[in-house]
């Protein structure tokens, strides 16, 4: 993997690729023998396909930015800046060691210049544009904000229309599947970025983006900000998509009984640990096609070990995660591989090279690494015969750590 990444590497941890709430360390994957700059697999390395904007091809690009990198970025950027309206749902995830927090909102917008955004919760904050003043309001202090609308709307798909802005770094990190939100598996770059200045709204301490793009049609599914030791995941399913929207959506008429304000108080989705919680129930394939349901193995002890082939701690940890099926695996203890964004064949290959016993599940990308707030690989969680999460780690130093949380869920009172 290129060499700016190294600047960015926290040890044993692979980074993956999800507006504005403050929240765990995710980093760039680190995929070589020790804790240095990963290599992607055969399957990720493939270039972009489709030329950039003539303008746009003919600037020199930085030492730490790849050229085809920015390409892709252009395309991106191009894309929403050129939607005439659109409709989407944001699902936003806050992580932050084993806290966690979901946010689901809605934003519809026509043109550059006019968007509303709405949190799904009622008593959630309104974000509305009508092309020349941005309103805000809250409906739990009932106070709105009135001002000039900025050069740069800041919403989800605002910030969608400048990522290929103020880049001091760009690489294509891998390419990955990824399935969108009409089920449909499509290929995607994953193209991590790093910025000198950073949209309105970023979480605090921003250290680089990653996006989930389209290969084909450019469209971007998911963006990821990470920061020490936090991060911010939105994933976007859009509803329209170039559709003209009703004009009343971007008109905005405070209620009688509001008042305005010159600032309003900040509000935080709120967080709960993941430690405790009942594992959240998911069935997928196996290398061979068959399904796997959590809740059918409802009494036994199971590890949940989510990894990539190219990700270097993945392959560093695996050996003791197969280790601890081969000790535990009489005593009740389930081991099962969640792999992301690689196709069966690959992992088949893989595991047979590596000497992998251990049920290998895929298709974990996106729904199931949704569930689990999924911000780094390797992520390691454990779940009891009663089905509640009693452990969770990223990275690999936490392995003896594991190995205890074993062997003390296999012998806890049923």
């Amino acid at each position: 993997m290129h060499v700016f990444l190294t600047r960015r590497i926290v040890a044993a941890k692979c980074v993956i690729v999800l507006w504005a709430l403050a929240i765990p360390c995710a980093v760039f994957c680190a995929a070589q023998t020790g804790a240095g700059a990963a290599s992607p697999s055969a399957q990720n390395t493939a270039p972009a396909q489709s030329a950039a904007p003539a303008a746009a091809a003919a600037t020199p690009a930085a030492p730490d930015i790849d050229p085809k990198a920015m390409e892709i970025l252009h395309h991106a950027a191009a894309r929403f800046q050129n939607l005439k309206g659109y409709k989407v749902e944001v699902t936003v995830h806050a992580v932050n060691e084993s806290q966690i927090s979901e946010q689901h909102l809605t934003e519809t917008g026509s043109g550059l210049t006019r968007y509303r955004v709405a949190d799904d919760d009622p008593k959630g904050v309104r974000r509305i544009g009508d092309g020349h003043t941005q309103w805000i309001f809250d409906p739990v202090s009932n106070e709105y904000t009135k001002r000039p609308e900025p050069a740069e709307a800041d919403t989800p798909v605002g910030d969608l229309r400048i990522m290929d802005q103020h880049v001091t770094e760009a690489q294509i990190m891998r390419e990955d599947l990824f399935t969108d939100a009409g089920g449909k598996i499509v290929p995607v770059y994953v193209v991590g970025v790093v910025r000198d200045r950073w949209p309105a709204g970023t979480i605090p301490s921003a250290q680089l983006v990653m996006y989930y793009i389209d290969e084909k049609t450019f469209t971007v599914y998911r963006s990821t900000v990470h920061a020490d030791p936090a991060s911010l995941s939105m994933s976007y399913a859009f509803i329209n998509w170039d559709e003209n929207e009703p004009d009343a959506l971007f008109a905005f008429t405070p209620p009688a009984s509001a008042h305005a304000a010159p600032s309003l108080p900040e509000h935080s989705a709120l967080s709960s640990t993941m430690i405790g919680m009942a594992a959240p129930d998911f069935t997928l394939p196996d290398t061979t096609g068959k399904q796997v349901s959590l809740s059918a193995l409802r009494g036994k002890v199971v590890l949940l070990d989510f990894w990539a082939s190219w990700c270097g701690p993945c392959r560093q940890a695996m050996p003791e995660i197969e280790k601890l099926q081969s000790d535990f695996g009489d005593q009740g203890l389930v081991v099962l591989g969640l792999n992301s964004g690689e196709s069966a064949e690959h992992v088949t290959q893989f595991a047979k090279q590596q000497g992998y016993t251990i049920t290998l599940l895929v298709g974990a990308e996106p729904d199931t690494t949704g569930k689990y707030f999924l911000s780094a690989y390797p992520t390691t969680l454990l779940v009891d015969r009663q089905g509640h999460i009693v452990y969770r780690s990223e990275g690999n130093q936490g392995l003896d750590q594991l190995r205890t949380a074993v062997q003390g869920a296999l012998h806890a009172a049923p």
